[in-house]
């Protein structure tokens, strides 16, 4: 019989963040089986300002004097209290002093609450929160096991300022480290680090599977204007090839892109903002993704190829596998994508991806989508939750 857990995640994405995410996944998937409480990423007193009328920091805000819990999806998800901005400072003691003072603060919250419900002892999940580095320090309980969740290279400029000491610093303070790409594991190993694993991202199969569904109907958001349409559902940032986008749609001149996701404007060049066959729908809810995707003819991953992309590991390709799709990528991430070569067409230039995507529209078979699917039902974060109790149960002390 299985031993039930809590397990404590401390996540840089935010539950109520525009896109799911893969430690949010992970923590309902867990929850089925254990507790799981759920932290996100403090909101610092600025950005509580700046954002002060918006339902995320509303719900904070009502929270910040009581230990306000909400049960969502399965999981206890615990308000944190707003902290000091700290970004701005330079490396060096100041900000080491800050961020130690922020710890405290989020660390009284959650010690309290643990205190008010009973709770003896945790699985600590540092699910990116790299932030906060030796947080799980200030915690009054037993830690039976740290675990650090390196889910995304760090590529920004914003994130490269603190992110790669603060990394090394909660990789150190952690018993074990799990990562989701192969890539992801080199930073950490020959280093003198836990040991390190890998739990892939996968899909939620039973959502994304709706989009076979036929009395389901294609989102409202994408126009039915009678050309096929090649779809892309994601963050939509700096990973994300704008150039060939352009090739795309001047070649296949009576096809349409669909563009859907939170979208960061500084990174799109304005001929792609504005083409007319270009649409950006914005952010979708989660349970309306399967409805953006059904619309897609063909499913794209157009991820720019550079010295970080091998480290991605996206959600949406099982996503894409599980509602049936057929998918063109660009080789982001050959050690992958190789392995999906039955089911995902891997392009080695621009211009097969263009032409890739104009053979998948008139190619495509119900063969095809069995396959597809066939590879995403044994690709599900039931299966990936699995995989990381296990690992966790080998370290429990």
């Amino acid at each position: 019989m299985q031993t039930k857990r809590t397990y404590l995640f401390f996540s840089l994405p935010k539950h109520d963040d525009a896109y799911t995410s893969t430690p949010w996944q992970l923590a309902r998937e867990l929850a089925l089986t254990n507790e799981v409480i759920y932290m996100d990423h403090p909101f610092n007193f600025w950005e509580a300002l700046k954002l002060f009328f918006t339902p995320q920091i509303q719900w904070r805000f009502k929270s910040y004097f009581k230990l306000s819990v909400k049960e969502l999806e399965g999981v206890n998800v615990l308000a944190t209290p707003f902290v000091w901005p700290t970004h701005f400072l330079p490396t060096g003691m100041v900000h080491r002093f800050f961020t130690n003072q922020n710890e405290k603060i989020l660390a009284k919250r959650v010690n309290s609450f643990l205190k008010h419900r009973g709770i003896k002892s945790v699985v600590y999940v540092n699910s990116f929160e790299f932030y906060y580095p030796t947080f799980q320090n200030k915690l009054r309980i037993r830690i039976n096991t740290s675990v650090y969740h390196c889910i995304d290279p760090m590529v920004k400029k914003y994130t490269l300022k603190h992110g790669p000491a603060l990394q090394k610093q909660a990789a150190s303070n952690a018993e074990m480290i799990i990562t989701t790409a192969p890539a992801l594991m080199k930073q950490f190993e020959g280093c003198d680090f836990s040991q390190v694993n890998l739990v892939p991202n996968a899909a939620n199969f039973h959502l994304f599977n709706q989009a076979l569904d036929k009395n389901l109907q294609v989102h409202q958001a994408i126009p039915s204007n009678g050309r096929k349409t090649v779809g892309y559902l994601g963050n939509i940032e700096r990973r994300i090839d704008f150039h060939l986008l352009l090739q795309l749609v001047d070649y296949l001149s009576d096809f349409q892109l669909i563009m859907a996701g939170p979208i960061e404007l500084k990174y799109v060049p304005e001929e792609v903002l504005h083409h007319p066959r270009i649409k950006f729908i914005g952010a979708v809810a989660h349970e309306d993704a399967p409805s953006v995707v059904k619309g897609f003819d063909v499913a794209i991953i157009p991820f720019l190829l550079d010295e970080v992309s091998e480290s991605i590991y996206p959600l949406k390709l099982f996503e894409y596998l599980a509602a049936g799709k057929p998918i063109v990528t660009t080789n982001f991430n050959p050690s992958v994508l190789s392995e999906l070569s039955d089911v995902v067409k891997i392009a080695q230039s621009p211009s097969q991806f263009v032409k890739l995507v104009e053979r998948a529209v008139q190619s495509d078979t119900l063969f095809e989508v069995e396959k597809r699917v066939a590879i995403a039902r044994v690709n599900t974060w039931k299966e990936r939750a699995e995989l990381f109790d296990q690992l966790v149960q080998l370290n429990v002390a």
